[in-house]
């Protein structure tokens, strides 16, 4: 290193002129200025990049517990599982529930109506219509259905099986006539028991006569 005052060689390390001491100054080394500059500047970017891929991998870590543990399907599967088995207090409200609704079916299957039995009658004419009374049960008392009889003989049909309302009386009885008298006593009845639309038949019945005058009970 040269003194800039008298030009005198010196030491590299020297901090003062040997000769005329005066202080000396390193000359600055422009290139390995840049190469450290292009070295602190790749440093700061790699520690930047580093930074950013460690957010956005804590980004995707949250939103995948978030899905799992509080929006994911494991949560609606246990809200559909809560709502289909219900917890320890709803349980019993469900079977009671369940338990009522058999009962009501079962009730209400118990009380339908059905042909209990009855009796035909026919006076000594053959003139004389044929009348019908039908035992459905008191407890129907009131109620509205519609009732058809078929008569035969020897297998030969005598009517047409008229549709017929009627209203059970007091006792729970179904009174009705046949239309017409026949040409001869009938030997069998089918009798047709349907609710007041006439859509559903509520119980059937088939009654063997004798093709005579008089009452005759089933």
């Amino acid at each position: 290193m040269r003194c800039p005052k008298c030009n005198s060689e010196n030491n590299d390390s020297a901090k003062f002129c040997k000769k005329c001491g005066t202080p000396l100054k390193k000359e600055i080394n422009h290139e390995n200025m840049i190469n450290s500059m292009n070295n602190k500047s790749g440093k700061d970017s790699t520690t930047k990049f580093v930074i950013v891929a460690l957010v956005i991998v804590a980004i995707v870590l949250a939103g995948v517990f978030v899905y799992i543990y509080g929006f994911g399907p494991n949560q609606s599967n246990d809200s559909q599982s809560k709502q289909v088995q219900g917890d320890d207090d709803s349980e019993p409200v469900q079977a009671e529930s369940s338990s009522s609704s058999q009962s009501s079916q079962s009730s209400a299957k118990s009380t339908s109506m059905s042909i209990r039995g009855g009796s035909f009658t026919t006076g000594s004419e053959l003139e004389d219509k044929t009348y019908a009374s039908i035992d459905v049960g008191s407890q129907h008392a009131g109620e509205k259905v519609i009732l058809q009889i078929f008569y035969s003989r020897d297998g030969s049909t005598l009517n047409n099986g008229n549709m017929v309302p009627v209203t059970v009386d007091s006792s729970g009885h179904l009174e009705v006539s046949s239309a017409d008298a026949y040409k001869y006593f009938p030997d069998y009845a089918e009798i047709n028991l349907f609710d007041e639309s006439g859509s559903k038949l509520l119980d059937t019945k088939s009654v063997s006569l004798s093709p005579e005058a008089g009452t005759q009970t089933f």
